[in-house]
């Protein structure tokens, strides 16, 4: 696991902001062990809120500001970042910040559909492994940071584990897909495909736009890797 995990439209997650298993159901999103949480989006069966909306624009704006400073060191793939960087920028972070919550309930509901889920176990133990991560690398403090910013109970007993189960989940379909050579894009547009998705709050994600978000997505995967 990297530093930042490469998550769902290239979006980098400081500390792996992008999820078990207890049968096909979708768990809750992140937001939702929070009574006074407002759904702001509908994903398939997963209510995306307020808080989930929030959290995923400062994500963006956190990892905007990494990779500018990547690109001014000229590393090894600045060429990309630049072409990312530009991207978010056009399309503006809450679009971004909407496009990646898309694409990530609907990967994780494509792969409890096949039968890919976390147990209790593999949460656990990704979640020691994050934890050592942040022990021992220099960039450790940056993501305690952003963790206190959260507040580090809430973000390793409610926020956490529910990254954990997504992320594992979409990381078991990604390691068991039937055509190991399929071009992981086209799985990405078939999850989106086979997912409702219904606006519950309109101002409070705007500008966002589901149609801005989907086009993003369609800018991302075109990016020159």
């Amino acid at each position: 696991m990297t530093r930042a995990t490469l998550l769902v439209a290239g979006l980098l997650i400081t500390a792996t902001l992008v999820l078990g298993g207890r049968g096909q159901q979708p768990e809750p999103a992140e937001g939702q062990a929070s009574e006074d949480a407002a759904g702001v989006v509908r994903i398939g069966r997963q209510v995306v809120t307020l808080d989930d909306f929030q959290e995923r624009v400062r994500a963006v704006e956190t990892n905007l500001e990494y990779m500018k400073g990547e690109v001014d060191k000229g590393s090894y793939n600045s060429n990309y970042m630049h072409a990312f960087v530009q991207l978010i920028e056009q399309t503006g972070v809450q679009n971004v910040a909407l496009g990646s919550l898309l694409q990530d309930r609907a990967l994780y509901e494509h792969a409890l559909a096949k039968g890919f889920a976390a147990t209790e176990q593999e949460v656990a133990a990704r979640a020691e492994q994050i934890r050592d991560h942040i022990r021992n690398t220099p960039d450790g403090a940056r993501v305690r940071a952003s963790i206190d910013a959260i507040g580090e109970d809430r973000y390793w007993s409610e926020l956490y584990p529910a990254i954990a189960r997504r992320e594992i989940a979409i990381q078991k379909m990604w390691t068991n897909r039937e055509n190991r050579v399929a071009v992981w894009a086209d799985v990405e547009k078939q999850a989106l495909d086979s997912v409702s998705i219904d606006v519950l709050d309109a101002d409070a994600i705007a500008p966002a736009t589901v149609s801005n978000a989907l086009a993003y997505l369609d800018g991302y995967r075109q990016l020159p890797r």
